[in-house]
């Protein structure tokens, strides 16, 4: 990583951190689904810090979502995404401008630190569908640190 990557992705976790709330908030759906929670209980769902999915859920088990669980998971993240863009345009640290990749991987940070549960399914950067136990708890992607 970069200097300049370093220093905007440091900005931009201060940033989302201090926003975090607020932005996952924003979408009353994205907390509120019975649905996908049972989902992610049951380990069809996860969440992912991997490639242009990160700060999105992801569909681990794809033989057991059926097309209400795969639409509500497609409208969480598109209200993810919204929120990661509308922040991200009203975000400026230090003069620097925080992008929506910013603001989602920062979220993603906060989420893998506080959001799996023990049991659960998560994606790690590396693309590795992996459970949180006790045993072996959640891997905190590098871009966190």
């Amino acid at each position: 990583m970069s200097d300049k990557t370093s220093f905007l992705s440091s900005r931009a976790m201060m940033a989302a951190a201090a926003l975090f709330a607020l932005a996952l908030a924003t979408p009353a759906s994205a907390l509120a689904d019975d649905v996908v929670e049972a989902a992610r209980s049951s380990g069809i769902v996860g969440e992912q810090a991997n490639g242009t999915e990160v700060g999105l859920l992801g569909i681990r088990d794809e033989a057991r979502a059926d097309a209400d669980l795969r639409r509500r998971v497609a409208q969480i993240n598109g209200e993810r995404r919204r929120v990661y863009f509308d922040r991200a345009a009203r975000v400026s640290v230090d003069g620097v401008t925080v992008t929506p990749a910013e603001m989602a991987a920062a979220t993603a940070c906060q989420l893998f630190s506080s959001r799996v549960a023990l049991g659960e399914w998560y994606r790690d950067e590396g693309g590795t569908w992996r459970q949180r136990t006790e045993s072996a708890p959640v891997a905190t992607p590098s871009f966190c640190r």
